[in-house]
């Protein structure tokens, strides 16, 4: 009964934690941040930084509690993109010189285009500057995204995103 106890108010703690977790850049997101990534002095942000390497952090980004959040936490957006576009590049690269797909539809998301309107947009001003997007037959994901973004801020209907 007592160990019952115990686990219940422990979890209700953890939670209590994640919910008012910060995220600290020196250290990234975790309890670690949370419990010593207050203060920018050496010793805390060991502390931390080694806390939250002991699977807090994974949990955190995974659950995205913890200070992971996509929205303003370490783990954001442009991460995903670039591990997308990293991993699917040669897909992605067809699929917008065709203007649509399935893994652009996708890509499209992860660069901000919730909607369908903005998805659409996003199909045909792709498909429309694939050779500045695509600058070389080699490019690395990297530099064509920031190809992809440069085009997306001249286009009045994507620049917001």
């Amino acid at each position: 009964m007592r160990k019952g106890l115990w686990f219940v108010l422990a979890a209700l703690s953890l939670a209590a934690v994640a919910r008012a977790a910060d995220t600290n850049p020196n250290i990234g997101c975790g309890f670690g941040t949370r419990f010593f990534g207050d203060k920018d002095t050496k010793i805390p942000l060991i502390l931390g930084a080694t806390t939250n390497g002991t699977y807090t952090q994974t949990f955190g980004i995974s659950s995205e509690t913890a200070g992971c959040t996509a929205k303003g936490g370490w783990v954001k957006n442009e991460k995903k993109a670039t591990v997308y576009a990293e991993v699917n590049l040669p897909r992605i690269s067809k699929e917008m010189a065709q203007g649509g797909g399935e893994y652009l539809s996708a890509f499209a998301v992860l660069m901000g285009c919730q909607d369908q309107t903005a998805k659409q947009a996003f199909f045909k001003l792709t498909q429309q500057k694939y050779e500045s997007i695509f600058t070389t037959a080699s490019i690395d994901a990297p530099t064509m995204l920031r190809n992809l973004r440069t085009v997306m801020a001249a286009d009045p209907k994507l620049a917001t995103l």
